[in-house]
C-alpha cells in the first residue's frame, strides 16, 4: 500500500488515519481501544495519531515490516538491595532480581502469596504477617530501595495537610513508616491509574506530600506495560522518590514504537518447554 506524502511525524485524526491506511475509523478506535497506538488529544479535544505509528501496526498486522522478539531484559548483578512490601506473588521482586538487585525481605499477608513466594525463591526472607506489626529500624541505613503498591484508599483529613499523619490507619501509612525507618536511597511507590484521579486528586497528592516531608523528592508517571516490552495491557502510577541529600535523577523508561503480543511472547516458552523435553528424553536414554 503506497503510503501518504505526509511528514512521518505528522499527527492525524481518526478520519484522516483511516483514509491514509485505506481502513475504516472504527479499525483506528479499536487499535487505541486495545491501546495498540497512542492518541493525542489537540486543542478542540480531537484524538491525534502519530502516523509512523499507524503504519507500524498496520504492518504487523499484515504481517510486513520488522518484527520484535519477546525477551526477558536482564542486567548484571549489582551492589544494591530492596524491601518490597505488598509483594503479592512476587512479580516486582522478580523485576528488581532480572534488573540485578538483591531482595532482602518481602512483606505480604496473604498465605497463599506468601507460599507462592518461598516456593519460587526459596533464599528470599519472607515476612508472613500484617505489616503494622513489622520492625523495619534493624535495615535503617542497610537498604538502596523500598518499594510496594499498597491498595489505593482514601485519607482521613482534619483540615490541616499534616502529611505523615494524614496517612495514618492505612496501608500507605506503613509504607511512608518503613521508610522513615529505613531511610532508603530510593522509594518506589506502584498503584493501579485510577490513582491520578482519586478523591478527586487528594489521595495522590497526600501521598507525594507525605514522601516530601519525609525527605525525598517525588515524581510520578503513568507507564504503559505494553509500550515497554510487556506482552500485557496494563497501566500503573510509578512514584519514584529520590532521598533529597542525594544528586540522583529519577529516571522513567522511555516507551518504545512498538509492543510484542502474547503470542510472541509464548514462542520463547514453547522453546524452552521443548529444550526441557528434549534433555530429559536424553537423560533417560542415556
Amino acid at each position: 500500500m503506497a503510503k501518504t506524502k505526509l511528514a512521518a511525524d505528522e499527527k492525524v485524526t481518526v478520519l484522516e488515519a483511516a483514509q491514509i491506511l485505506d481502513v475504516s475509523p472504527d479499525t483506528i478506535r479499536r487499535w487505541e481501544k486495545k491501546k495498540l497506538i497512542r492518541a493525542k488529544r489537540s486543542e478542540n479535544n480531537y484524538r491525534l495519531f502519530d502516523l509512523e505509528e499507524l503504519w507500524r501496526i498496520q504492518n504487523k498486522y499484515l504481517g510486513l515490516g520488522n518484527k520484535v522478539e519477546f525477551k526477558v531484559l536482564k542486567s548484571k548483578k549489582t551492589k544494591f538491595n530492596v524491601i518490597e512490601l505488598f509483594s503479592g506473588c512476587g512479580g516486582m521482586a522478580l523485576g528488581f532480581e532480572n534488573a540485578g538487585l538483591t531482595t532482602k525481605l518481602l512483606v505480604e499477608i496473604d498465605k497463599n502469596s506468601v507460599n507462592t513466594l518461598k516456593e519460587n525463591r526459596s533464599h528470599w526472607k519472607v515476612e508472613h504477617q500484617d505489616i503494622a506489626q513489622v520492625d523495619f529500624t534493624p535495615y535503617n541505613g542497610k537498604i538502596d530501595v523500598v518499594a510496594g503498591g499498597p491498595p489505593c484508599q482514601a485519607f482521613s483529613y482534619a483540615g490541616y495537610s499534616k502529611g505523615f499523619e494524614d496517612t495514618r490507619g492505612t496501608l500507605f501509612f506503613e509504607l511512608a513508616r518503613c521508610v522513615k525507618e529505613v531511610q532508603p536511597k530510593v522509594t518506589l511507590v506502584e498503584n493501579v491509574r485510577g490513582l491520578i484521579r482519586h478523591d478527586e486528586g487528594r489521595t495522590l497528592s497526600t501521598m507525594l506530600r507525605t514522601l516530601e516531608n519525609l525527605g525525598y523528592r517525588p515524581v510520578y508517571r503513568l507507564l504503559r506495560a505494553q509500550f515497554l516490552d510487556v506482552p500485557q495491557k496494563r497501566e500503573r502510577v510509578v512514584i519514584i522518590a529520590v532521598r533529597k541529600d542525594l544528586d540522583i535523577p529519577a529516571l522513567f523508561p522511555k516507551e518504545k514504537d512498538y509492543t510484542v503480543s502474547i503470542r510472541e511472547a509464548l514462542k520463547i516458552v514453547l522453546r524452552v518447554t521443548e529444550l526441557l523435553i528434549l534433555n530429559a528424553k536424553e537423560k533417560f536414554l542415556s
